[in-house]
């Protein structure tokens, strides 16, 4: 789980919002008894059926079986992972979140801080919009011709925020100086650059149209400008290119930004599909007619990172790519990513050499939509552009040219149903035996480890930085069961195949620290858990209702009891706050808890527990006792199975066959109470 200073920071951040302001800033909520109700946004609800309860700061939809804290509702409303929902609550609450950059504290107004970093965005990117608006230069005049020009309307201009640059070296410069920011700040916020000679600084964009690239909250983290023909006509060489974005900043991750998901979002979520174009104008086009799911990457490739962020929102990723020769090669890169991702990811290659604005300005929507709804996924579109031409029947070298070429691709891909499925596509292609793809393949795969042993004996293997998983010089105290994230991650690597080692997790080498911690692997999908068991679900009830006992239960209970992973990972959520001191009440599990899954799992309980309408029978207290009898006599069962199938399945000697029968009728007798009658009373 996470560190007890973790633990403060979530406990502040929960203290300091409100779930009901939260959940009511993008969903219209209504009372309701002691609670509220509101439409959920992840199912088409006529009625309210998400429920909010303010007292406890949970939410719960039964009819989609999701629910949780204000961290999840976050995670699940913006796409994002806990970190992240943790960071955007934190700012919104004015609490700061610590970097973990060796101890240094960021100072207000310093170009590392990130609140003077998102003010310093937001006056140049509501400066660039006013001079787009209202501004009397024929500079802007010409800007706003060729808006018009392109067919981008009044309405449209206003959702993107679209601004204009004037042609100075130190508009954006000067009018920070005047607010008080530095120009390092500037240059920092990826808004000036240094000068070529001399001190000081300049202005990134001149001349240029201006899309501010918002994150989830709709705060501005990066500029991108598109060169005006007009304007280009007069700068000559000094224009540049015909894009510009925004450099890397503390705000502005390139491989985790997509330009209009703030204003996708939700048709994203209500309709599954994203579609991810190549340009600013293709977004705001295409919304313009209708198609509301578009988003943008930044001047990067479709990555791994763009992929996870849009699998949180979406099932069906449809990459829309021009139709020249670069759209042609950009589409061949997606099959590793394809190949990877848990999720079905679409090419569409437009035709004609067309962008996605030009078309379906020529089109029409439904045109587009149509073309989205039929593209190939990318294997399928790979295999075509490989056979594009070719006789599979008497074109021998281009045909195991192109078998190979696949192959070498899905053996980056971990052994699982999905590259089962891909090797019996591409049998049925190529009309290859399976068997001869799967030994190949195999074949692939021992060449690539052989290769990665002769880097590493080599030294030029890949480097093991410091706190990486396999690095323990650094260990945080351990208990002797597994914590909760052990747990999942083991659950998530025998999902891929491979086997788990506690030694080499994140919490066994101190590294969980929140703030701090970067995925840059590829990103592992997580398991879906399983509802607890009957008679898991009536002991976590018993613990959430009288906290005290629990105390005793994590002493007392054997993980090994449990039929589900989702009733061990509770278990180990409970023995890691008694062992960090912390209160066993459900509040702070729900605080610990970051699993979105097993958040709604805690949610369910507590709404079972308060719709009872009538008292149990029974005391917390006895109640507790009969599960934990009705454990040991299961455990006790089992036990006596195993044994039972040891003498069938084995060839034992006589002697050891009557001393585990005998062994096995003691157990029993003693369980029972009965005195053994060849022993004196």
């Amino acid at each position: 789980m996470s560190l007890p200073t973790d633990f403060d920071l979530k406990e502040r951040v929960r203290a300091a919002v409100d779930i009901v302001d939260v959940i009511g800033a993008t969903t219209e909520l209504r009372p309701q008894g002691r609670n509220f109700v509101a439409r959920c946004p992840w199912h088409n609800d006529r009625r309210p059926s998400m429920t909010v309860n303010q007292e406890r700061q949970t939410w719960k939809c039964w009819p989609c079986d999701i629910g949780g804290d204000v961290f999840s509702f976050v995670m699940r409303r913006d796409g994002i992972d806990f970190p992240a929902a943790i960071r955007s609550l934190a700012e919104q609450a004015g609490i700061e979140v610590p970097e973990h950059s060796g101890g240094k504290r960021t100072e207000p107004g310093s170009p590392d801080d990130r609140p003077t970093l998102f003010s310093a965005m937001e006056v140049v990117a509501n400066a660039y919009f006013a001079e787009l608006e209202s501004g009397t230069s024929s500079d802007s005049q010409l800007a706003r011709e060729y808006l018009r020009d392109r067919g981008i309307s009044e309405e449209s201009r206003k959702r993107y925020q679209i601004g204009f640059a004037p042609d100075s070296w130190d508009f954006a410069v000067n009018l920070l100086k005047a607010k008080g920011f530095s120009g390092e700040v500037a240059h920092a916020a990826g808004i000036a650059s240094a000068k070529r000679s001399g001190d000081g600084f300049v202005d990134m964009f001149r001349g240029r149209l201006m899309f501010p690239i918002l994150d989830l909250q709709r705060r501005p983290v990066a500029l991108g400008g598109r060169i005006i023909p007009e304007i280009a006509k007069r700068l000559g060489d000094r224009a540049g290119g015909k894009y510009i974005n925004g450099r890397e900043t503390l705000l502005f991750r390139k491989s985790h930004q997509l330009y209009g998901l703030d204003q996708a979002r939700e048709s994203i979520r209500k309709g599954g599909e994203a579609l991810v174009m190549e340009g600013y104008t293709d977004v705001v086009m295409t919304r313009q007619e209708g198609i509301e799911p578009v988003v943008a990457v930044l001047g990067t490739a479709l990555g791994e990172q763009h992929v996870k962020i849009l699998k949180r929102l979406a099932q069906r990723v449809v990459l829309v790519l021009d139709g020249d020769e670069a759209g042609q090669n950009r589409a061949d890169e997606v099959l590793e990513l394809f190949v990877h991702a848990d999720v079905d990811l679409r090419v569409l290659t437009l035709p004609e050499g067309q962008d996605p604005a030009d078309y379906v300005a020529q089109y029409g929507r439904e045109s587009l939509e149509r073309l989205a709804a039929e593209a190939p996924d990318a294997l399928d579109h790979k295999l075509s552009r490989l056979t594009d031409g070719v006789d599979l029947l008497q074109d021998t070298h281009a045909v195991t040219s192109a078998v190979d070429t696949m192959l070498k691709i899905v053996a980056k891909a971990p052994d699982g149903l999905k590259t089962d499925q891909l090797l019996m596509r591409m049998a049925n292609r190529f009309q290859f035996k399976p068997e001869r793809l799967e030994q190949r393949l195999k074949g692939l795969r021992e060449e690539s480890q052989r290769r990665e042993r002769f880097r590493t004996a080599a030294g030029t293997g890949p480097r093991i930085a410091r706190n990486a998983p396999g690095n323990t010089s650094q260990r945080s105290p351990q208990r002797g069961a597994f914590t909760a994230d052990d747990l999942n991650a083991a659950f998530q690597q025998s999902a891929e195949g491979d086997e788990y080692d506690p030694t080499t997790s994140d919490q066994a080498n101190g590294t969980s620290e929140l703030p701090l911690r970067q995925n840059t692997a590829v990103p592992i999908q997580p398991v879906q858990l399983r509802p607890l068991a009957s008679l898991e679900r009536d002991l976590f009830e018993v613990l959430i209702e009288n906290p005290d006992l629990a105390i005793t239960a994590v002493e007392a209970i054997d993980p090994d009891w449990f039929e589900t992973n989702t009733a061990k990972m509770l278990l180990s959520a409970y023995q890691d706050l008694e062992f960090d001191g912390q209160q066993l009440d459900i509040d702070s599990v729900l605080l610990l808890v970051e699993n979105e899954q097993l958040k709604n799992q805690l949610v369910t309980l507590l709404e079972r527990i308060n719709r009872r309408t009538s008292e149990l029978p029974q005391t917390a207290e006895q109640r507790y006792n009969a599960v934990m009898s009705r454990f040991q006599e299961l455990a006790f069962s089992n036990e006596q199975t195993k044994k039972i199938e040891q003498l069938a399945s084995e060839l034992l000697p006589e002697d050891e066959e009557v001393a585990i029968l005998e062994a096995m009728i003691a157990e029993a007798r003693t369980k029972h109470g009965i005195q053994d009658s060849n022993k004196p009373s």
